[in-house]
C-alpha cells in the first residue's frame, strides 16, 4: 500500500528549499528523501516532480512518497484467528493480546501467533500492509499490542519512543506489598549465565528502568496491585526488577514462585497506550480491558 504525505507550505517558509522543507516542516527523514527521489513521482511541488534543491512558494502543495506498496505481508503467512482491535487507522493498529498467544513465530511451523492473526485480518479487509509490531510482549502477558501498516510509521513511533512521547503503562500483581507512593528500580540487565531464555541483574549489562506505583494491598494475602511504566525496554524487564526488590510477580514461574491458585502465569498486563498519530500528531490513548483472571481478585477494584 502506498503512503503519500502532503503539506502546504506557509508563508513563514517561503523561499526555502524543499530539501529544508521535507526534513523540518513535514519530518521527513533523510533515508525517506533519498528513495522517494528515485521514484517516478516521489517528489512533487504542485503536482510536478521537482529536485530538491527547488525554492518553495507560499502556497505551494508539496507531496512525498514514502513507501511504495506490492509487498504485502512479506514471510507471514495468514492465520485465521480471533483479534480484538482497540483502535485502528491508515496507518497504525493496536490489538488487545489475549495471554497465551505468541507475537511473532518461533518457528516454521508456528503458525498461531499474533502477526499471523493480523496478516490474515488485514489481507480479508483487502490492505496488503507490511505489519511491523512495535513493542513485544511475552506469550503469557495480555494486552495492548501496536503494530504499523507502513515503514514511515515505524521510523516515526520508534522516535517518540526514544523521546518518550510513546508512552505505555502496565498492571501487575506482586508478591508482598511495597511501600506506598511510587518507586524506581534503575538496575542494569543482562542474560544469565547458561540460559539465554533468562534475564539477571548485571552490572555489566544494559541499563533498564523501571517506574512502579502502589494500587492497592492485600495484607492478608500478603499481594498487591501495582502500576509499572519503562523508560526502557528490556526483555522481561519488569519480571527480573520487581524480583530485584523483593516483590516478584505473582505466578511467575521463572523470577517469583511460580502458579497461584486463580493466576496460571505470570500476573502482567500491559495496560495502557498513549502515542502520537505519526503523522497528523493527534493524541491517541488506548486501554486494553482488565483480564478475567485479573478481575478475580478483589483489589484489582481501585484501578480508576
Amino acid at each position: 500500500m502506498e503512503k503519500r504525505v502532503d503539506a502546504v507550505v506557509q508563508v513563514e517558509d517561503e523561499g526555502i528549499r524543499l530539501e529544508q522543507f521535507l526534513r523540518g516542516r513535514m519530518g521527513v527523514t533523510k533515508n525517506e528523501v533519498r528513495r522517494a527521489k528515485f521514484l517516478e513521482e516521489g517528489i512533487c511541488v504542485n503536482g510536478e516532480r521537482r529536485k530538491v534543491n527547488v525554492l518553495l512558494k507560499a502556497g505551494d502543495l508539496v507531496e512525498v512518497v514514502l513507501e511504495m506498496g506490492g509487498r504485502g505481508s512479506e514471510g507471514v503467512r495468514a492465520f485465521s484467528g480471533e483479534v480484538s482491535v482497540l483502535y485502528e487507522d491508515s496507518d497504525v493498529i493496536v490489538v488487545d493480546k489475549p495471554s497465551g498467544l505468541s507475537v511473532h513465530p518461533a518457528g516454521r511451523q508456528d503458525v498461531d501467533t499474533l502477526a499471523n492473526r493480523l496478516a490474515a485480518y488485514l489481507r480479508g479487509k483487502g490492505e496488503e500492509s507490511v505489519i511491523r509490531i512495535l513493542g513485544r510482549l511475552d506469550k503469557d502477558t495480555s494486552g495492548v499490542v501496536l503494530a504499523v501498516k507502513n515503514r514511515g510509521a515505524a521510523v516515526r513511533l520508534e522516535r517518540q519512543r526514544e523521546d518518550g512521547q510513546l508512552l505505555k503503562s502496565y498492571l501487575a500483581f506482586v508478591e508482598g506489598v511495597p511501600e506506598p507512593g511510587e518507586g524506581r528500580i534503575d538496575k542494569p540487565l543482562g542474560t544469565r549465565a547458561g540460559d539465554r531464555r533468562r534475564m539477571c541483574v548485571d552490572p555489566e549489562g544494559k541499563r533498564a528502568v523501571t517506574h512502579y506505583a502502589l494500587m492497592g494491598e492485600d495484607f492478608r494475602n500478603n499481594f498487591a496491585l501495582v502500576r509499572l511504566w519503562l523508560e526502557t525496554g528490556r526483555m522481561h524487564q519488569i519480571r527480573v526488577h520487581m524480583a530485584s526488590i523483593g516483590h516478584p510477580l505473582l505466578g511467575d514461574p521463572l523470577y517469583g514462585n511460580g502458579a497461584v491458585p486463580g493466576m496460571g502465569r505470570a500476573a502482567l498486563h500491559a495496560w495502557r497506550l498513549r502515542f502520537l498519530q505519526p503523522f497528523t500528531g493527534e493524541e491517541v490513548l488506548v486501554e486494553a480491558p482488565v483480564p478475567a483472571d485479573f478481575l478475580a481478585i478483589h483489589c484489582i477494584s481501585v484501578i480508576e
